[in-house]
């Protein structure tokens, strides 16, 4: 990927196919330890990135017809950022039925701060409110900048859990977003 910076205004926003699989695993990878790395022992580390992000997890999640991820592309189609969100699986007090969730939302840091992270989340927020009742995120609760995000789009914390990155338990909020 090149460093030279990427505006909003350039990126194109699609739905993710299953042939995006590689480069969501590529991306996702590649973000994570550029935001995160430096919190784990290395063997951590890679179990949790050989399982959450491979191209088979990315396979598995796009056939899944209840599921749905967005894709943030160059004019010169290379991916920058994605949003993913699907039916809540986080361990939630009292959850209400059909509830969904934003699972992920990762942008490179060349396409951080141009507004692409807001037009991915707004996408999957909209896709949210198609299909589900109650919107959920889960977010590091070190992550003020996402945490931030999520607030002016009317998510509040609501609990805490532990969040396993190999053996190591970080510290995750729940944010709920008021109906």
């Amino acid at each position: 990927m090149s460093n030279q910076s990427v505006n909003n205004a350039e990126a194109a926003i699609r739905t993710a196919m299953l042939d995006d699989a590689h480069a969501l695993a590529r991306l996702g990878r590649s973000t994570f330890i550029d935001t995160f790395a430096h919190l784990y022992e290395p063997a951590d580390l890679e179990e949790f990135l050989t399982y959450n992000h491979s191209a088979d997890y990315y396979e598995d999640f796009l056939k899944d017809k209840d599921a749905a991820a967005w894709v943030a592309e160059t004019p010169e189609g290379e991916m920058i950022g994605y949003c993913t969100a699907a039916p809540c699986s986080l361990p939630a007090p009292d959850m209400p039925e059909n509830s969904g969730e934003l699972c992920r939302l990762y942008l490179d840091a060349k396409a951080q701060g141009k507004g692409l992270g807001t037009a991915l989340l707004e996408r999957a927020l909209d896709w949210i409110d198609e299909h589900f009742d109650h919107a959920y995120v889960g977010v590091f609760s070190e992550n003020e900048g996402a945490q931030k995000l999520y607030r002016r789009y009317g998510f509040e914390k609501v609990a805490e859990y532990h969040f396993m990155v190999g053996n190591h338990p970080d510290l995750e909020w729940i944010m709920k977003r008021r109906s």
